[in-house]
């Protein structure tokens, strides 16, 4: 049998996303690009965790949006 923290790497282990105090600095893939993000919420739902970050795109503008946790890293 293989568990999910066994296949995902430990950058991206749920708990230590779930562990964080609000707001925490993450990176977070979003277009297809690994960005510096602000981790403001998070909430669970039927289909797992989904998180509320905010990061600027590549064109400068700050954007708010939901994405899975799991599209989320600790910054290192």
């Amino acid at each position: 049998m293989v568990t999910d923290f066994m296949v995902r790497p430990s950058a991206y282990d749920l708990r230590s996303i779930l562990g964080l105090a609000l707001p925490a600095h993450v990176v977070a893939l979003v277009d297809d690009d690994w960005r510096p993000a602000w981790l403001i919420g998070r909430l669970h739902c039927a289909d797992g965790w989904i998180a509320l970050i905010q990061y600027t795109d590549a064109t400068g503008n700050e954007l708010t949006r939901r994405i899975p946790v799991e599209r989320l890293g600790p910054n290192n």
